[in-house]
């Protein structure tokens, strides 16, 4: 049987391969500018798994987090906001200037920043940061005990919410709020709560897993396939995507004991929230060198790999560094907390 630690060490391989595939799919939406070659119409097709990835391991990580050390309020949120909540905010305003070439003046520039408005891929932290005030608010309400009822329910509310009741209430698109994604972050709960059970299963009965990984294959053919754009909160996707996660999850417990790798708390957020910005600053860069046609560089297949690969490895960089000085800052005061605690008891 499969322990904690090592599922928890295979999450964060399917983290990394998730950040990876965001950073494909920002980067290929950006070169269909210039040509758009099969090759990258089904990466930008496939990179869409990234986010439902994220926000299925978010989810399993939330539940484990809630049932293991069961933290109070400022427990729960104070690691949130170093790694989540404050480079959220930082980034907001990062983008803006990026993309208006202006720092941000006006009560509308800081309301679009908090909203997450001013960077494309902003959104998902902004629901994100919704979720995690809404699974601890609601975590003796949401448990193994009902989930199996819920998660019917989830996936309704989903389905309502993104077809009918959502209204583009302050320039919000579905993607913003919560409810659009709430199926998406119970199913990690789910996973979660059930994970000896499936786990065990699947690595006990190959046929199982035979059979999922060619559902997993097959379904990623259509989705590439597909004249359709399947966008990350179809719930067939979602569906598509679960069945594609258990897959690697029983393939990455077999390669985490021969591929040491350690664990960065914030990296692939970091990863998320910074990689535009050196797909911004690469491409003015190229410009400024080459002039506005640039479209050589992206039409052919192995320049436009080499590309991807500098802007994920320089993103991956920047974003140890700024995991490392993080882990100064949030090691820093809690010293200070602790010495003026001790101080006044």
């Amino acid at each position: 049987m499969s322990t904690d630690s090592k599922i928890l060490k295979a999450l964060f391989f399917i983290q990394l391969l998730s950040s990876f595939l965001v950073v494909a799919g920002h980067f290929t939406a950006s070169v269909l500018d210039f040509t758009d070659p099969f090759w990258v119409l089904a990466l930008n097709q496939i990179s869409r798994y990234g986010t439902v990835l994220l926000a299925i391991v978010s989810g399993y990580m939330t539940a484990y987090t809630l049932e293991k050390k069961k933290p109070g309020f400022w427990q729960f949120f104070s690691g949130k906001l170093p790694y989540i909540y404050v480079p959220f905010l930082v980034c907001g305003v990062l983008y803006h200037y990026l993309l208006n070439d202006v720092w941000p003046r006006t009560s509308t520039d800081f309301f679009n920043i908090f909203l997450g408005k001013t960077g494309g891929h902003l959104y998902f932290v902004f629901m994100i940061c919704q979720y995690y005030l809404f699974a601890y608010l609601f975590r003796n309400v949401i448990t193994k005990k009902n989930i199996l009822f819920l998660i019917w329910v989830f996936m309704a509310v989903q389905y309502v919410y993104i077809n009918y009741l959502h209204q583009g209430w302050l320039g919000l698109t579905t993607r913003h709020l919560l409810p659009t994604w709430i199926f998406t972050f119970y199913i990690g709960h789910l996973v979660y709560w059930y994970r000896e059970t499936i786990f065990a299963y699947l690595q006990r009965k190959q046929s199982y897993l035979i059979l999922f990984t060619s559902v997993s294959v097959i379904s990623a053919v259509f989705f590439i396939l597909s004249s359709k754009m399947y966008v990350a909160v179809h719930l067939s996707f979602v569906i598509a995507t679960l069945i594609t996660f258990l897959v690697m999850v029983v393939f990455f417990l077999e390669l985490v004991d021969k591929v040491q790798l350690k664990f960065r708390k914030g990296l692939t957020y970091f990863i998320y929230l910074f990689h535009s910005a050196f797909l911004i600053l690469y491409k003015e860069w190229l410009k400024d060198l080459f002039g506005n046609d640039v479209s050589w560089l992206f039409s052919n297949t192995w320049y436009s790999l080499m590309y991807l690969l500098v802007v994920y490895a320089s993103t991956g960089l920047a974003s140890i560094l700024l995991v490392q000085i993080t882990k100064g800052i949030e090691s820093l005061i809690k010293t200070r907390w602790r010495v003026i605690r001790e101080r006044y008891e």
